[in-house]
């Protein structure tokens, strides 16, 4: 199986995502640093330096898509859109996200500090959009950041060509898993990329 790892840090996939040794796993993240580490930790595998917005990947290159609490900081609708994008038809995804518990705890320790406290609270309005709407918005620094419900979740994949979305809670975590839809909508995803090396 052909797996994209988004937002994948140093390299080691979310053990529940059960990625078996004989697949093929191609790591991408934001941030150059970590992905120094993860060629030297797996040195058989590929990491890219990318954006989950804009994937460097041709139209259905992989099997599943997973993530490791990546997505709450990302643009949301556009990253669904990118996963959907590179995925086979049917392909399916694997996403922990934050919920609200999550943010809430982080809001806590972001007190008396002003600047961090004022951040906190635009994560929680941005994950209360998100709830009602399936989008996200920019803090005014540019950062994105939000927390994710069932409701929002099924929105956004489901208008991002997902089916079969399906929701668990282990220890305490929010996993998403879903199944990409036999064909893409019409509208709603970026145009068609020009197919770059893997």
């Amino acid at each position: 199986m052909r797996i994209l790892d988004f937002g994948c840090g140093t390299g080691n996939p979310p053990i529940r995502a059960r990625v078996a040794p004989e697949d093929v796993l191609i790591g991408i993240d934001i941030d150059p640093d970590p992905l120094r580490v993860a060629r030297v930790r797996y040195p058989q595998r590929d990491f890219l330096c990318g954006q989950a917005e804009s994937l460097p990947f041709a139209d259905s290159s992989f099997d599943r898509v997973i993530s490791g609490v990546a997505l709450p900081y990302t643009d949301i609708p556009a990253a669904l859109a990118e996963m959907r994008r590179v995925l086979t038809p049917e392909g399916t995804v694997f996403m922990s996200v934050h919920h609200l518990g999550f943010t809430v705890k982080e809001l806590r320790a972001a007190a008396p500090r002003p600047v961090p406290s004022l951040f906190r609270l635009y994560v929680i309005a941005n994950g209360l959009i998100f709830h009602l709407s399936g989008r996200t918005a920019k803090f005014v620094n540019g950062r994105r950041e939000s927390f994710q419900t069932k409701r929002g979740m099924t929105i956004a994949l489901e208008r991002a060509g997902f089916q079969d979305i399906r929701f668990s809670r282990p220890q305490g975590r929010l996993i998403v898993e879903a199944t990409a839809a036999p064909t893409r909508p019409v509208s709603g995803l970026p145009a068609p990329k020009v197919p770059a090396a893997a």
